[in-house]
């Protein structure tokens, strides 16, 4: 619950989808102002409702777990797991937009895409793939890897809307911190 109220602090609607003002153009009458429209002699015109308050979320947020035997070594790889389930619910009841979950080590391998919806089932799902027997962190890699998925879908949101405005991305790294030492950004 603190969680998801954090969340809702930090991440800014930013899709306006409710109605306020009084314009003189619009799509919807603000009914309200129609009787002092009338009763003005048709003179007091602004009478017109627009979309300008943002009130829904649109981002893609990008989940990467490590999948190393570092994890399992030091037993926090079922800290990690737990953290996955906890902020994917809380991103999800908050509905953020996507959410999308991969796993990184010697390389990095989508576990749960954009383009699917996240729920009960497919985090049972998300967290059997977990391993931890992977032999290397490589977070250099999961960087350069992450930053082409996020520009790949970026272009995917593009072409499914009609609109030119981009969803905001955010990448959440979830990991021991033990990486390789070549590998470090």
């Amino acid at each position: 619950q603190r969680l998801c109220e954090q969340l809702r602090l930090v991440l800014t609607p930013q899709v306006a989808t409710k109605l306020r003002g009084d314009y003189r153009t619009g799509k919807h009458i603000n009914m309200r102002r129609v009787v002092s429209y009338i009763a003005s002699g048709f003179r007091r015109d602004k009478i017109w409702l627009r979309r300008t308050k943002p009130a829904k979320r649109d981002y893609q947020i990008l989940l990467a777990i490590d999948d190393s035997e570092s994890m399992s070594d030091k037993g926090a790889g079922t800290f990690a797991l737990a953290s996955l389930a906890l902020v994917a619910s809380g991103l999800s009841q908050l509905e953020v937009g996507e959410v999308a979950v991969v796993r990184f080590g010697e390389g990095m391998e989508v576990v749960h895409g954009f383009e699917e919806p996240y729920t009960e089932e497919s985090g049972s799902k998300i967290l059997s793939s977990f391993g931890f027997k992977q032999r290397a962190t490589k977070t250099n890699l999961l960087l350069k890897e992450a930053e082409a998925f996020l520009e790949a879908s970026a272009e995917g949101a593009r072409s499914r809307t009609s609109s030119s405005d981009t969803p905001k991305q955010i990448l959440f790294v979830i990991s021991d911190g033990h990486c390789e030492r070549d590998s470090r950004p």
